[in-house]
């Protein structure tokens, strides 16, 4: 929970215009090769969000964030509960999810998922987000 709301929202969106990353999502978007999904608030404002990206039958759930002031509603939950419903019924057989977290690892096992296996990162880099 935190103040975190609309004003740093834009400031953090400025910036990826900026910095080209929208620039470089874009295509894929449009191009059917990467979906997004989004929670909304009555004013437009988006207070969840996530994509999946598939190859193969296969897809990684990622990118899911809820904006601090809107957290503890159970938005970041639905958003990957639609991407897992909308990637099985696009012909995906295989969704998975990672994570770094261990009180994450307890939210998608609410939703349904259970350990599968592990992951090797071949890097000397802390995960994503940290």
């Amino acid at each position: 929970m935190g103040p975190t709301g609309r004003v740093e929202l834009e400031a953090a969106a400025e910036k990826l215009m900026a910095d080209g990353t929208v620039a470089t999502i874009r295509p894929s978007l449009r191009a059917g090769h990467k979906t997004l999904a989004a929670a909304f608030g009555p004013d437009g404002t988006p207070l969840a969000v996530g994509h999946y990206h598939p190859a193969n039958g296969a897809t990684e759930i990622g990118g899911i964030g809820t904006l601090p002031a809107a957290r503890r509603q159970g938005l970041g939950s639905a958003v990957m509960a639609a991407l897992a419903a909308h990637a099985r019924d696009h012909g995906v057989r295989t969704v998975f999810l990672a994570y770094a977290q261990e009180a994450v690892a307890r939210i998608y096992a609410r939703l349904g998922f259970r350990p599968a296996g592990t992951a090797l990162l071949i890097a000397n880099q802390p995960a994503r987000g940290q």
